[in-house]
């Protein structure tokens, strides 16, 4: 009997229930959810704090960020002062994340969501690539509600993160996020309900 493990990779807009959704199909199913686990390991693999590297989760470093770290160690005739901390570039941490997605694989069957793993796991041949989205207005309610945020905040958030994501994704898998051939099941999270979405995705897993 083979022991390969299922893998169901979740790609989500910001407060569209993505992430909600993972958690109600990991219990269902008996799976490993994982999410936060992936960064906190990247940072201990890599050295650094995790509040360090907490910002670069899924995100584009900025030009101004990129290059403030590639100067981190002074120009040649600068007068040498020791950094704060040891910069890690994105794509050393996307790195990261991508050996540590694998191996836990190796042990679980696992619900992944975000840290592009529609892209980490394409190869894998017991994966369901599931991308949620829902309307913006939606979302704004949502963010809204949880963080006690105005409407014009919510949307300010919104977009300033999706804008992040979408840079983030293009740039370390060469693909568009909103591209449906990324993933098998897209979802909008608002006329689907979150138990009903989870009960369909299970459904597919287990035929």
């Amino acid at each position: 009997m083979s022991d390969r493990k299922t893998v169901i990779t979740i790609s989500r807009q910001m407060a569209s229930g993505g992430a909600y959704i993972g958690h109600l199909i990991a219990n269902k199913l008996g799976y490993k959810y994982v999410e936060r686990e992936v960064l906190h390991r990247a940072a201990a693999e890599l050295g650094v704090d995790i509040k360090d590297v907490a910002g670069q989760d899924e995100k584009k470093s900025g030009f101004i960020e990129s290059m403030m770290k590639s100067f981190v160690f002074g120009t040649p005739e600068a007068v040498y002062i020791p950094p704060a901390r040891r910069p890690v570039y994105d794509e050393e941490l996307y790195n990261a994340e991508c050996r540590i997605i694998r191996q836990i694989v190796e042990r679980h069957s696992i619900v992944l969501v975000g840290h592009a793993g529609f892209s980490v796991m394409a190869g894998h041949p017991d994966a369901l690539h599931v991308y949620i989205h829902a309307p913006m207005e939606f979302r704004m309610a949502r963010l809204a509600k949880f963080h006690k945020l105005s409407d014009e905040q919510a949307h300010a958030e919104i977009e300033e993160a999706d804008r992040r994501k979408e840079d983030y994704l293009r740039s370390r898998t060469g693909r568009e996020w909103h591209d449906a051939r990324n993933f098998h099941l897209c979802l909008d999270a608002s006329v689907m309900g979150f138990e009903a979405a989870a009960d369909l995705i299970i459904g597919l897993v287990k035929t």
